[in-house]
């Protein structure tokens, strides 16, 4: 069953999935294929397929599993991080109105779990097995959110050697824009390229893999 989410806030699971998107785009997109349900009901989207694996983690393949956990625990460390500084602030909503959660709470062993499953016990969980205590649903704002992963830039990693055939490939494909610069820029704006750190230098080793245009001349025939 879905919880409510009140408009201009994003689950804390949601969020999760967001910023992992962001900051690991490439490795996110085969954890996005592989979370989805085995089942033939299918959730709305994409990001709540991987919302529910955070809980669920049981439907990602054994093989994919620790990737998918390395993600996760990369990117919660971060949020919380940013939690802490107070860049972000995580809110839950009780019959009073709404509360927001102390930024000293995400530097505690209290915290750990909280994001990954989206559920807030102000008082702490219950320690007897019939003891009741209040739990609320977590929420970070959207417009917050979304200002902080525009000013963070994306972390990108060198391009492992197994992929340079599809650098050339790609690049090959990029033949009839005008000049290297434009290539270089389409090359590094495509997403099985984004997270990755394409130098001059290995775009130059990609270019001497791709025939050019007999009819484009060279900057030294001109």
């Amino acid at each position: 069953m879905n919880r409510f989410c009140p408009d201009g806030y994003v689950p804390t699971q949601e969020a999760i999935v967001r910023a992992a998107e962001y900051w690991f785009p490439e490795r996110f997109a085969a954890l996005e294929r592989a979370a989805a349900p085995q089942s033939e009901t299918k959730p709305d989207n994409s990001l709540e397929a991987l919302a529910r694996a955070l809980s669920q983690p049981s439907g990602i393949p054994d093989a994919l599993l620790h990737e998918f956990r390395d993600i996760v625990n990369q990117t919660v460390h971060q949020l919380r991080s940013f939690l802490h500084r107070g860049k972000l602030k995580a809110h839950y909503f009780g019959h009073d109105g709404c509360h927001s959660v102390s930024r000293d709470f995400w530097a505690t062993a209290q915290a750990d779990g909280v994001m990954e499953s989206g559920i807030y016990w102000p008082f702490g969980k219950p320690t007897r097995l019939y003891e009741w205590r209040p739990n609320y649903s977590l929420f970070l704002l959207q417009p917050e959110l979304d200002a902080l992963l525009s000013e963070q830039p994306a972390k990108k990693r060198p391009l492992p050697k197994a992929k340079m055939p599809d650098l050339v490939a790609a690049l090959r494909e990029l033949d009839g824009l005008p000049n290297r610069s434009a290539q270089l820029q389409a090359l590094c704006n495509m997403p099985e390229f984004r997270e990755f750190k394409i130098t001059n230098a290995l775009f130059r080793d990609a270019g001497r893999h791709v025939p050019r245009d007999a009819g484009r001349r060279s900057r030294r025939e001109s």
